[in-house]
């Protein structure tokens, strides 16, 4: 498995095992103590106060040593409501136990300014142990204040397992005897508003003591009862020794009165705190894990991604806990990716350095071009990692140092770009043509800059670099305003997986190349005209002189020389031309090629009555060349077989297809004659240049210059075909032409195949047509 596979392997594996973890701990509550402390960390950020709706009346120390000791007389107690009904507040939520009887006559006062204010609410009382079925034992109060009471219920709180009040037990869809007395309360007052999830934790804050009035102040008269008027009225014992108190979040311990006032408070203000659900918990405490695990993977700075994660992770649980009232806990969330960064950065590195040691183990082994000292190094171990990183980077370093002595003995001026065009590489040869100032390497020039001095030699226009980079390189012929002439290519770099990754640019400065082209078209010329003209000028003059001023033999020496110096001329012509042509390749069918060879020695094999015979197939054969090279090749060979056959002989002309080595589809033309052969020696030779047949051979027919031959095999490798000779003496003599075929159509033709529409008018007289 390689680097990548071996990490995504790892991080699928971290990824589930510290989601296993933290979907386990989510799910069987771990970590509660921690969730706990944070929630009571973000609970003093979320200020809030509360208004003057709610006044708290206290029977405090003072009421206690003013009105008796408690438990007071029930009297007092409905003297106490009298009082407060007075001031026709909305509620009067009265936190004690009248669960049983006392003095008839006392129970009956109470009762009764029980009715008359008739909005006084009083606690019931849970008793443990349970009963027989299981249930908790239920004290109501007694028959008079129970059917006169606005509502009960319990006033019992539960603390969490570290001792602090935090949360409380509401089913606003429970029986009054099940309902816990603020509830029955709330409800009383907001009797419009929709009955649904309230939310569990008490959003505690600093107490206000400016709403807590002694009841004693009430009773003396010392406060008006005009101060509570439209108001909720929560009467409790905060005596010391007597009062009910709670440890709660940060703000040390509450009387029962003061967490009954805040708890009604809240649920007023709907603003109570609701635990997310299981669901939402796992959620979010998986999301940030794989929202970390994919950063890592993507990002260079999993650093960053991993406190910017954290803070959106706190920052999430801050606004929830601010606008939703949601309380989500951070903790497990935190965790996971406090866990699984350094545990995917080990994980990282250790398959990082053991990928490294494999293939610095493997470049080491290697084959190496620069000799280098072998190194030991113990397995497994990072100091041993170091070393053979430390040799890999020498190695490198020399390597880079014989690319650029590699690089620096090409003959020609080299660069090596990246995409853009910026030079990487430069050899010796391209400073010296550009100048060290103007390939400086900091910053990278840009081979565009230095193409500015260089013409494209046929449109004139500036070279610039090719913008779509294809298979092959691309070459421009290009002049300098000096004069000089380059061959500018452009070869694409490509990596093993074909992704095109620059250039390399080679300068070839062909100026001495195109002064011998020049040469040669001055010595084509010298041949066409300059020696031609006066070869010509001899024949006419024979032709125009009288026969009895010279004598006949000396006619026909002059003559024959004449002759042979334009065959020599041509055929030197004909061969350079092979040679240095641009050729213009074309589709064309093989046997038109050949029938118009034929048709052009007609006269010659008529004159000798020798017959040319063509065989070939009713399919056209489809070849890439250029037609008039490839005819005259056709004519050479031709000729040549007319020469050296004896007359009123034969000579077959066979067209056919066959397979290359690669299976490529062949088109072979074999011309036979029956003359008198080669040997051995002269059929490996007949190809080279003014090369003619052996001494007896030339007496019986025309004496040629040794060069038609020659022409033949340069046209046949140029179109990348091949020519082959097959021949024994006395047994005649085979030239056989090689070409790829384009395509091989077989085209449907009446009367008789392809040639009756392609048939030239001397072929037709020579087939007697």
């Amino acid at each position: 498995m390689n680097l990548g596979g071996r990490l995504r392997a790892q991080w699928w594996l971290i990824a589930s095992i510290v989601s296993l973890l933290i979907l386990l701990l989510t799910v069987q509550g771990g970590l509660y103590r921690w969730d706990n402390l944070s929630y009571d960390r973000f609970l003093k950020l979320f200020t809030h106060g509360y208004d003057n709706d709610i006044v708290l009346v206290e029977i405090d120390d003072e009421s206690l040593a003013r009105n008796g000791r408690w438990p007071w007389s029930r009297n007092i107690h409905a003297e106490l409501i009298n009082r407060l009904a007075a001031g026709a507040p909305r509620a009067i939520v009265y936190d004690t136990l009248f669960t049983e009887p006392s003095d008839p006559s006392d129970d009956a006062a109470l009762s009764a300014s029980m009715a008359r204010a008739g909005n006084v609410f009083v606690p019931l009382y849970l008793s443990e142990p349970r009963t027989a079925d299981g249930r908790m034992a239920i004290f109501e109060p007694i028959q008079e204040i129970n059917e006169v009471a606005a509502g009960t219920g319990f006033t019992d709180y539960m603390v969490d397992s570290d001792g602090v009040l935090r949360s409380v037990s509401l089913d606003l869809h429970a029986t009054p005897i099940r309902r816990h007395l603020i509830e029955a309360v709330y409800r009383a007052l907001e009797p419009d508003k929709p009955e649904g999830n309230q939310g569990t934790m008490i959003p505690f804050c600093p107490p206000d003591r400016r709403r807590h009035i002694s009841a004693s102040a009430i009773l003396n008269g010392v406060v008006s009862t005009q101060t509570i008027r439209s108001k909720i009225v929560m009467v409790g014992v905060t005596a010391s020794g007597v009062k009910p108190q709670y440890p709660v979040v940060g703000l040390g311990t509450f009387s029962g009165l003061e967490i009954d006032a805040q708890l009604l408070r809240a649920l007023l203000d709907n603003r109570m705190v609701t635990v997310a659900s299981l669901n939402v918990q796992i959620a979010f405490a998986l999301a940030p894990l794989w929202l970390l695990m994919v950063a890592m993977r993507l990002t260079h700075r999993p650093s960053l991604a991993l406190l910017a994660i954290a803070i959106a992770i706190l920052a999430a649980t801050f606004t929830d806990l601010l606008a939703f009232h949601l309380w989500l806990p951070p903790v497990k969330a935190l965790l996971a990716i406090f866990i699984a960064f350094p545990v995917w950065g080990w994980r990282q590195l250790a398959v990082t350095q053991q990928f490294m040691r494999q293939e610095l183990k493997l470049l080491s082994d290697g084959r190496r071009i620069i000799p280098q000292e072998t190194i030991l190094a113990a397995p497994q171990r990072l100091d041993s990692t170091l070393t053979l990183l430390t040799a890999a980077l020498a190695d490198n370093r020399s390597m880079r140092q014989f690319i650029g002595d590699s690089l620096d003995q090409l003959p020609d001026a080299t660069l090596v770009t990246s995409t853009t065009g910026n030079i990487l590489l430069i050899n010796a040869f391209a400073r010296k043509l550009f100048g060290e100032e103007a390939v400086r390497s900091d910053p990278a020039t840009n081979v565009t800059a230095l193409l500015g001095r260089f013409r494209d030699a046929s449109s004139r226009e500036v070279i610039e670099v090719p913008t779509s980079p294809g298979r092959i390189p691309i070459i421009y012929d290009a002049v300098t305003a000096e004069g000089h002439f380059y061959t500018i290519r452009f070869t694409p770099r490509r990596t093993e997986q074909d992704v095109f990754t620059g250039w390399i640019v080679q300068l070839m400065d062909i100026s001495e190349a195109k002064a011998t082209a020049r040469q040669r078209d001055d010595i084509l010329e010298l041949l066409t005209h300059d020696m031609r003209s006066p070869q010509a000028s001899i024949l006419a003059v024979l032709e125009m002189a009288p026969a009895q001023n010279i004598e006949p033999e000396t006619v026909r020496r002059i003559r024959h020389y004449a002759e042979r110096t334009l065959g020599l001329a041509d055929g030197f012509v004909q061969l350079l031309r092979a040679q240095a042509l641009e050729y213009v390749l074309e589709e064309v069918v093989f046997g038109e090629m050949l029938i118009d060879a034929i048709d052009d020695l007609w006269p010659q094999a008529t004159a000798k009555g020798i017959t040319i015979e063509l065989c070939d197939q009713e399919e056209p054969l489809f070849v890439n060349v250029e037609r008039s090279l490839i005819t005259r090749s056709l004519i050479n060979v031709l000729d040549n077989a007319v020469k050296y056959s004896p007359a009123q002989s034969q000579i077959t002309c066979t067209l056919g297809r066959g397979n290359g080595p690669l299976g490529e589809i062949l088109a072979t033309c074999r011309i036979t004659d029956h003359g008198p052969g080669l040997d051995a020696e002269h059929k490996t030779a007949i190809f080279k240049r003014f090369h003619r047949g052996p001494l007896g051979l030339r007496r019986q027919g025309p004496d040629g210059v040794g060069l038609g031959l020659s022409f033949v095999h340069m046209v046949m490798v140029r179109h990348g075909g091949e020519i082959r000779c097959e021949s024994e003496l006395g047994q005649g003599t085979s030239f056989t032409f090689v070409l790829p075929v384009v395509a091989a159509l077989i085209r449907e033709a009446p009367c008789g195949g392809w040639r009756e529409w392609h048939k030239p008018l001397s072929w037709s007289r020579k087939l007697g047509v």
